[in-house]
């Protein structure tokens, strides 16, 4: 009697990951808005700017 032949099956194992996947939690970042977002960065481009370049005429 011929044998046949038996298909592998899959093994799934737990992962030891001790993180979280970006994406899967909402962090406080991602409920900010645009303008709250541009504010911060052009505080922290200030503050990383000599201060004879700290004037800005941009009108938004």
């Amino acid at each position: 009697m011929p044998r046949t032949k038996r298909q592998h099956r899959r093994v799934v194992r737990k992962g030891t990951e001790w993180f979280d996947a970006d994406g899967v939690k909402l962090e406080p970042a991602d409920e900010r808005t645009r303008a709250q977002r541009d504010a911060d960065d052009d505080q922290r481009i200030l503050g990383e700017l000599p201060p004879h370049w700290a004037v800005l005429n941009d009108k938004r």
